[in-house]
C-alpha cells in the first residue's frame, strides 16, 4: 500500500465547517479553541482509495487523489474543541468512538439553521470559488472562478432529506447563474444538479 503525505487542510473547508455547523464543538459545546476534525482518518482513506480492482492496484496519481476526495470533503469534517478532537484521534482512549462522531454531525444536518447554511454553501460553490482554476495563459490565472460540483454531494444530500423530514419550507428550487448564458438548476427536494444554457439573467438566492 502507498504511503502518501496527509495533505493540509484546505482554507475553504475550515471555514466552511464553522459556518454551516456553527463556531462550538459538536460534542461538549465549547466554543474555543475549535478545530475541523476529520471523521475518518488519512490512513483510512488510503486505504480506502486504494482498494484493488479486478486484483489491481489503482495508479499512484488515481489514488492519491481518491484519497484527498475522501478526506476532504463536508461528510468527513465536523468542529470539535481541541480537547475532543484529541480524545477522538488519541489510539489511547477508546471511548470516543467513530459511530458517537457521525451521531454529533449528523444530529447537526437536521437542525434548519444548518440545513439553511448548507443551501447558501451550494449556491456559493456553484457561483464559482474564487482561485480554484490553476489554468494559465501567459503565466496569468485565465480564470477568476471555477465550480466544483462533487463539493456539493453531501450538502445536497442532507438539504433534499430535511425536505422528506420536513425540517425545511423554503423554495425547493435553486437557480444559481454562471455566466451570461449558463446557470444551474438545482431542485433541492432532490439531490441532483441540472446545467442549463438561457439567453437571459437568472436570479441567483445567495
Amino acid at each position: 500500500m502507498a504511503a502518501f503525505e496527509r495533505p493540509s487542510n484546505p482554507e475553504y473547508l475550515r471555514q466552511a465547517t464553522f459556518r454551516i455547523f456553527g463556531e462550538q464543538c459538536l460534542r461538549c459545546g465549547k466554543n474555543r479553541p475549535l478545530e475541523m476534525a476529520h471523521i475518518i482518518n488519512w490512513p483510512r482513506c488510503v486505504t480506502i482509495a486504494g482498494e484493488e480492482v479486478n486484483g489491481a492496484a489503482p495508479p499512484e496519481a488515481w489514488h492519491y487523489a481518491e484519497a484527498v476526495r475522501h478526506f476532504h470533503h463536508l461528510g468527513n469534517v465536523l468542529p470539535l474543541c481541541a480537547n475532543c478532537h484529541t480524545l477522538y484521534d488519541g489510539e489511547q482512549w477508546e471511548d470516543v468512538t467513530e459511530s458517537e462522531i457521525k451521531g454529533y454531525r449528523d444530529t447537526a444536518v437536521q437542525e434548519t439553521g444548518v440545513l439553511l447554511r448548507l443551501i447558501d454553501f451550494v449556491g456559493a460553490e456553484l457561483s464559482g470559488r474564487p482561485n480554484r482554476c490553476t489554468h494559465k495563459v501567459d503565466r496569468k490565472r485565465k480564470h477568476s472562478h471555477a465550480v466544483d460540483v462533487d463539493s456539493c454531494v453531501w450538502p445536497l444530500m442532507w438539504i433534499s432529506q430535511g425536505y422528506e423530514l420536513g425540517l425545511i419550507c423554503e423554495e425547493p428550487n435553486l437557480i444559481v447563474p454562471t455566466g451570461p448564458e449558463v446557470h444551474y438548476h438545482v431542485p433541492l427536494s432532490t439531490p441532483q444538479i441540472r446545467m442549463c444554457t438561457a439567453e437571459k439573467p437568472y436570479l441567483n438566492r445567495t
